[in-house]
């Protein structure tokens, strides 16, 4: 099973590289004297405390924009916003900290990238925090809120999740999420749900672990287990601890299975139930058999 790309990238691609310097035009300035051109020569000459900050002022809206050029920071309140036709950001707060190599917003948090013929990335948070320099970022929602992540792809497969909490790193494409998490993704059968505590995702190896309380619910069956784990490059998923219990309606009944361990093939759906293995299978015939009517 191919671990799809849970979030958007709140490493906003333009952060870095597309800042635009604040130019402001004044009245002609006389040409200095010898004594002014020599002082401007002997500064020249000096190194300067630190480079000017270029300035994101002309890229992002705002009701208001407050630049502190000696900490590098340029702060942005109000209805803050950027679109530019693929990349879209709305936070009513942010900050822009170039000593820290960071970029910070609050408030309503919303952020989509959207590439003609590409899949599509949403996130909405509460607060949010990204490094470009060590690709790491955070997001977070506040209390009784959660972060909202959807991933979808060029055909329009959506898939959404919401947690608590996120963290990411862009450079290792590493993604977590923590307390009440919820995934859901459409099937051939139907919708795919899944809850559980935590999620590590590593979208490179196509690897993905849920752990804590994790419950796995499909139009045929429920499972439910201590932890799963997805195994993309190895075709494989297994569930385990807390006996793991399997249930659900066949072609052939009802059944309700417990074990140590269950394994799947993705591609096949072959699955294996391992370590004292118990249940039970009751078909639909059993059930209108005359010899019910008896007891």
């Amino acid at each position: 099973m191919k671990i799809t790309r849970l979030f958007i990238l709140f490493s906003i691609p333009w952060l870095a590289a597309a800042c635009a310097t604040v130019k402001q035009e004044g009245p002609a300035v006389p040409a200095p004297g010898p004594k002014i051109s020599r002082a401007k020569d002997a500064l020249k000459r000096k190194t300067p405390k630190f480079n000017a900050p270029q300035t994101l002022g002309g890229l992002i809206a705002s009701d208001s924009w407050t630049v502190y050029p000696e900490k590098q920071q340029e702060e942005f309140k109000g209805h803050v916003s950027y679109d530019n036709g693929i990349y879209t950001f709305r936070a009513d707060y942010a900050l822009s900290d170039r000593a820290k190599s960071t970029f910070s917003a609050a408030g309503n948090i919303y952020i989509k990238q959207a590439e003609k013929n590409g899949p599509l990335y949403e996130v909405k948070a509460d607060d949010g925090r990204y490094n470009y320099k060590t690709g790491k970022g955070r997001l977070s929602a506040r209390k009784n809120r959660f972060v909202y992540l959807t991933y979808q792809d060029a055909q329009g497969t959506a898939t959404h999740a919401q947690a608590r909490k996120a963290e990411f790193d862009t450079n290792t494409k590493t993604y977590r999420l923590y307390q009440d998490v919820t995934i859901t993704r459409p099937t051939p059968a139907g919708t795919a749900t899944v809850t559980a505590e935590r999620v590590l995702a590593r979208q490179n190896d196509q690897y993905a672990v849920l752990e804590g309380g994790v419950k796995l619910s499909t139009p045929q069956y429920t499972m439910t287990a201590d932890t799963l784990v997805m195994d993309g490059k190895n075709n494989k998923s297994y569930a385990f601890g807390s006996r793991t219990l399997l249930q659900g309606k066949t072609e052939e009944g009802q059944f309700a299975v417990i074990a140590d361990r269950a394994e799947a093939e993705n591609e096949t759906r072959l699955l294996s139930l391992k370590g004292k293995v118990q249940g039970w299978l009751v078909s639909d015939e059993i059930n209108k058999a005359e010899i019910n009517d008896k007891f």
